[in-house]
């Protein structure tokens, strides 16, 4: 259930600042949020800091030590990751004494996506965040083997659902048509619709902390809808080809990691 945990945080937030509730939120702008999350998620500097993907990986004590000490999240990317949020420290709301200022600057950060296209939506997250992504992308090229590397592509290549074929070099890749991709972004906003209207519904958890099992089995449901539709849009041949763009499939786990992982 990664890609409602961002939704979660956001919430979360909005709730620490005291200052407006799902209901009153701009959706339009929520809705750009939630994809920017996604976008930030998936790309390898947040998902080289998942310890399930450091397994994955291969990487040995060395190796991990020096991801966790030079390979640093942006702040923004909701937590995801490897503890990348709003910034260090261990203040209230898991960001430090500043988590309010920080959260704050993230909201007036954001407004500037509000009137991105869909398509556009990539190519403006990675220009927001340049300089924040540049320097760790840089050290975990020198901290990675070659064999790492290109796992590691394959593995933030195939995340995010159905909305994972519009990525830019998704779509370049599998010689996606005009056609195809508005079929993909039409999946994907009717998977998008679908969730929010889950969300002002009381699918929160006690203290809003998480989602209920009741709108967790809905969502999931909604996920594998999605996933058989964007699949379906795909040629035999550009099925084919994903499976070799992607390798093994491979799904992101969050959260503390099971003592027997």
């Amino acid at each position: 259930m990664r890609k409602w945990f961002v939704a979660t945080a956001l919430l979360g937030g909005m709730a620490y600042l005291g200052s407006t509730t799902a209901q009153e939120f701009d959706q339009e702008l929520f809705k750009k949020m939630r994809q920017a999350g996604q976008i930030m998620r998936d790309h390898p500097v947040v998902v080289a800091n998942n310890p399930g993907v450091q397994k994955e990986l291969k990487l040995d004590e060395d190796q991990v030590k020096a991801v966790k000490e030079k390979v640093t999240p942006p702040a923004g990317t909701f937590g995801f990751g490897g503890g990348g949020g709003f910034g260090k420290g261990k203040g209230k709301g898991g960001g430090g004494g500043d988590f309010k200022e920080r959260f704050a600057k993230q909201m007036e950060r954001m407004q500037v996506l509000k009137d991105v296209p869909d398509d556009k939506m990539e190519e403006k997250v990675h220009e927001i965040y340049k300089e924040e992504l540049d320097g760790p992308t840089k050290e975990l090229d020198k901290i990675l083997k070659p064999e790492q590397q290109a796992r590691l592509k394959q593995i933030a290549r195939q995340q995010g659902g159905p909305r994972a074929y519009l990525k830019t070099q998704n779509v370049k890749d599998l010689n996606l048509t005009d056609e195809q991709k508005t079929k993909l972004r039409e999946i994907v906003n009717e998977h998008d619709k679908d969730v929010a209207e889950l969300m002002p519904k009381g699918g929160f958890g006690k203290g809003g902390g998480g989602f209920s099992p009741e709108t967790r089995e809905k969502m999931e449901a909604l996920n594998k809808e999605a996933a058989e539709k964007a699949g379906n849009v795909l040629t035999a041949d550009q099925k084919s080809k994903w499976k070799e763009l992607i390798g093994e499939p491979y799904t992101i786990q969050f959260g503390r990691p099971k003592k027997d992982d």
